[in-house]
């Protein structure tokens, strides 16, 4: 039994480290790529992916940040305020930029000119700032409920009332079912149009390739946000026989919930890769552009002693009249 429970507290800790590892190439190389490139920055796709990368990099970086018993939440109570706003913001902010490119590819494979103007880089930029205000403005309320909670100090809520609305209604719902919930609505919206041919009409290579791209990540998505959906479903369900269970069934569910976390975490970590193996486009575009900074990196400069360039070319000169 103990073992299991060791299991769960050893994945705890290891898995924000290899998701980090992992995660921060993704997010560094897809807002170089897409910023950088100015033929990437005409699909009004790329402001979500760009979007999706900042609150990738956040999160990462906060569950990396939870490990450290120096920066714990249990340190100050402004970095437990702190620690719990950014984690419950980033979380829906990456989510909500997902499923904005999951419209964004049914807006324009549509069959209707005016859905299809929905999908432009104008909309994309209005759009952009609006998940990082308004899960802002959702979240307030947890600077001020959260704090250090004596005799032990853990960080907790220190409202009942929003602690329950917080853990049974704004996380799961906000973080898991409702955008699996739009994942899975646009997927389908999106393979309906693509089945009618409609994308060969009026669709780049280019725009065609970042529709495979960003349907195959919200493939990934649902099947890696369906196994916490399921738990968070079980949870709530077992809500009221909490009590009732013994050591080795907590122990399990520990176990379980840690690994729904981890493959959650995929979300977070695997959009440039899909991106790479599936778009010869940018996988060719980043060749070329890490070999040019490895050029780069290897000029030097070397002095040149100008004053046999010009016997040199005097020489030369003289030799041909």
């Amino acid at each position: 039994m103990s073992s299991i429970v060791q299991i769960a507290i050893e994945l705890s800790f290891w898995s924000p480290v290899v998701l980090f590892s992992i995660g921060i190439p993704s997010a560094f190389f897809n807002t170089i790529i897409f910023v950088g490139i100015k033929t990437f920055r005409q699909s009004p796709s790329v402001y979500y992916v760009i979007g999706q990368s900042l609150s990738d990099l956040i999160v990462l970086l906060i569950l990396l940040i939870e490990n450290i018993s120096s920066i714990s939440v249990s340190t100050s109570s402004m970095t437990c305020k702190l620690m719990l706003f950014f984690s419950q913001l980033t979380v829906p902010c990456a989510m909500s930029f997902l499923c904005l490119s999951a419209f964004d590819r049914w807006a324009c494979t549509s069959r209707s000119a005016r859905i299809r103007q929905l999908s432009s880089n104008n909309v994309a930029r209005r759009l952009f700032p609006i998940p990082f205000l308004f899960w802002s403005l959702i979240d307030i309320p947890y600077l001020i409920f959260c704090d250090l909670i004596p005799p032990t100090f853990d960080c907790y809520f220190t409202n009942d009332i929003f602690g329950e609305i917080a853990i049974y209604f704004l996380a799961p719902i906000f973080s898991v079912l409702l955008p699996l919930f739009v994942l899975i609505t646009f997927s389908i919206l999106t393979y309906r149009n693509i089945h009618h041919h409609l994308i060969r009409n009026h669709l780049s290579m280019w725009e065609q390739q970042m529709t495979r791209m960003i349907i195959i990540q919200t493939l990934l998505s649902i099947f890696c946000t369906l196994p916490q959906f399921i738990f968070v479903i079980y949870s709530i369900v077992t809500l009221n026989k909490r009590a009732m269970r013994s050591f080795y069934q907590i122990s399990i569910e520990l176990l379980i919930n840690q690994c729904t976390i981890f493959i959650m975490g995929i979300n977070f970590i695997s959009s440039f890769y899909i991106f790479f193996l599936f778009s010869p486009r940018l996988r060719l575009t980043t060749k070329k552009y890490m070999k040019n900074l490895w050029n780069l990196k290897n000029n030097q400069i070397i002095p040149v002693n100008i004053t046999q360039i010009v016997r040199r070319k005097t020489a030369i000169q003289t030799h041909q009249r």
